[in-house]
């Protein structure tokens, strides 16, 4: 497991915790069941997927792991099941969101509607109509583009998971698995703590059937992932919607920073936010001690980058070098965005950096 920062660590699993991940239902059945496995087999999430597959007697397809061709092996495959990240969920949301900014740049607010959803049900064929269930998981997911998913994908229900190497399934659709024994505890420097109102929000702490044992020849990692009784810190903030089982990922223990003025800032929230834009096809937040607000890198939309430099005449537009009148476009969409958001001033852009390279796990 890599976690969300520093060198991958090798976390411990013994074999009883290993079958406590597959429950007493997989059982070969006469329903049908196919997979897609596109991502190396050390991703628990695939690995699982694929045993359970097999041990219902189900069928699994396997990927070139060639990202340009997910889609085309999805449509090859045609999974009754398929789950993603939400980096996939992201890529397809951003391009409709731009095919919807462009086709409605002139129309009036009834054309829009009626073209929104012509482009969903466009959009809707990239998951097989043999899929009767899509899922989003592995980290926090934007809201937006979680209801674009609802909206998008009728054919199958959309669902959310959260879990993780070291404990397995916790949740699934914001309820906790009952197997799962947990409490919050209070971040104090992140503004959150178990006396919150009108929910109480804090570290997830958790106990399941399937907790690794430690990290290997890693002592140091191995205590400080545990707590005096046991419970493992998965890291995540979350609040408490009721008083059992019901909870929301809202943040990453360590993916905060702080700002010259004091301020704590979560870049995965307003990452989340900021993904709206239809300039934006990824975004990375930054921040620290020597600045007063945030700063962004942007990688745009390319489609969107280009039908705005026709647009205003950039007859020159180069990606490498992007005129300023587009850097100051892009800047103001995020303003904007941040404003209708309600976002504090500190929390919005002041500066961006345009790169059309896309980020990659390096």
């Amino acid at each position: 497991t890599s976690g969300s920062s520093g060198f991958p660590k090798s976390a411990m699993v013994s074999e009883s915790a290993f079958r406590a991940g597959f429950p007493r239902w997989c059982l070969p059945s006469s329903i049908e069941r196919v997979t897609l496995c596109y991502r190396p087999l050390a991703w628990a999430a695939d690995r699982d997927a694929i045993i359970t597959t097999f041990l219902c007697g189900g069928r699994t397809g396997f990927s070139t792991q060639e990202p340009s061709r997910l889609m085309e092996e999805l449509a090859l495959v045609r999974p009754t099941h398929f789950g993603a990240p939400p980096s996939i969920w992201n890529k397809i949301y951003a391009e409709f969101k731009t095919s919807l900014a462009l086709v409605t740049a002139q129309c009036s607010p009834d054309a829009i509607q009626d073209e929104e959803k012509r482009l969903l049900e466009q959009f809707s064929k990239l998951i097989p109509n043999r899929c009767k269930s899509i899922a989003i998981g592995s980290a926090m997911v934007s809201p937006i583009v979680f209801d674009f998913m609802k909206r998008c994908f009728t054919h199958c229900s959309v669902n959310e998971s959260y879990g993780i190497t070291e404990s397995g399934g916790v949740s699934y659709n914001n309820i906790i698995d009952s197997s799962v024994q947990y409490r919050l505890e209070s971040v104090p420097e992140m503004g959150y703590t178990i006396e919150d109102k009108p929910f109480s929000r804090g570290e997830l702490l958790v106990k399941t059937h399937q907790l690794f044992s430690g990290y290997m020849n890693n002592p140091e990692e191995t205590r400080a992932a545990f707590t005096e009784d046991g419970f493992f810190r998965t890291g995540d903030i979350v609040e408490l919607r009721t008083a059992q089982y019901d909870i929301r990922v809202v943040d990453r223990k360590k993916s905060f920073f702080k700002l010259s003025q004091g301020q704590f800032v979560s870049p995965e929230s307003l990452q989340n936010i900021y993904i709206q834009s239809p300039f934006v096809e990824q975004i990375y937040i930054h921040g620290d001690l020597l600045s007063d607000q945030v700063s962004a890198v942007v990688v745009p939309n390319q489609k969107y980058a280009q039908a705005f430099a026709l647009e205003h005449q950039l007859t020159n537009f180069d990606m490498n070098n992007p005129d300023e009148k587009f850097v100051d476009a892009v800047l103001e969409d995020l303003r904007l965005i941040g404003e209708k958001e309600s976002l504090r001033k500190h929390e919005i852009p002041s500066r961006i950096i345009i790169d059309f390279e896309p980020f990659t796990p390096q």
